[in-house]
């Protein structure tokens, strides 16, 4: 019984180290490294066909988990994306809808680079509250860093916002949430920078950091923050 005990403190001790303690205590790198983590539970609540009364939306699938693949995968899927998301960031095309007008509202949003695996740092995974995590990081480059620079700079703010989405729709619905923070990162950015309400904006984001998910009142609700450089704006 005490061995199965210390067995059990020592797994909860790793797991804390893992997740928990700062980057510098995990690396021993002078050079700068993005670190992010990826999750999916371990026990699915609903069942199959737990979507069948959810319409898809037009741009399902920000998170690219893949079906039947099992939860360390889509968690390392999960991961690869945000970490791609904080090296390269997203291109993004959004137009406000008009009932006036008759124009719904478009926000088209996609990756901009997909970081090589050759390159990923595998920091660590295994189950917490439910949870696989499978936590990874990359070395900042020079080639990254000159990318990374051009939103640091002093004409871009790091902003934030948030976004939810109904719960009933299951874990993967966390990506309809993300994609709504993303969106509000947009429109807080562009009320901060633009005088006139805009017809459309294109631009670049790139998010800093691990979203923050939470559930509550039935909803999946995600903070995010981020730069967002707007390259095109058409104003009224």
């Amino acid at each position: 019984m005490m061995g199965r005990g210390l067995i059990h403190s020592f797994y909860y001790t790793a797991l804390f180290i893992l997740f928990c303690l700062p980057l510098t205590t995990l690396l021993a790198s002078e050079e700068p490294t993005i670190v992010v983590y990826g999750e999916y539970p371990v026990v699915t609540e609903l069942g199959k066909g737990r979507f069948e009364e959810k319409a898809a939306p037009e741009n399902e699938g920000l998170f690219p988990y893949v079906e039947g693949a099992g939860y360390s995968e889509n968690a390392r899927v999960a991961a690869l994306h945000l970490l791609s998301a904080n090296v390269y960031g997203y291109t993004f095309f959004y137009r406000p809808g008009s009932t006036l007008m008759k124009i719904e509202e478009t926000f088209d949003l996609m990756l901009r680079g997909t970081v090589n695996e050759s390159i990923v740092l595998p920091l660590g995974d295994g189950v917490y509250d439910n949870m696989y995590r499978v936590k990874l990081g990359v070395r900042v480059t020079p080639s990254i860093d000159k990318w990374l620079r051009a939103f640091r700079s002093n004409n871009l703010r790091l902003t934030d916002a948030e976004g939810t989405s109904d719960f009933y729709a299951g874990f993967e619905g966390r990506g309809d949430a993300y994609r709504e923070a993303l969106r509000n990162l947009v429109l807080v950015a562009a009320k901060k920078k633009l005088s006139s309400k805009p017809l459309s904006l294109k631009g670049d984001i790139l998010i800093v950091g691990n979203p923050e998910f939470a559930v509550g009142a039935g909803r999946h609700y995600c903070r995010v923050k981020g730069y967002v450089n707007f390259i095109e704006v058409v104003t009224y």
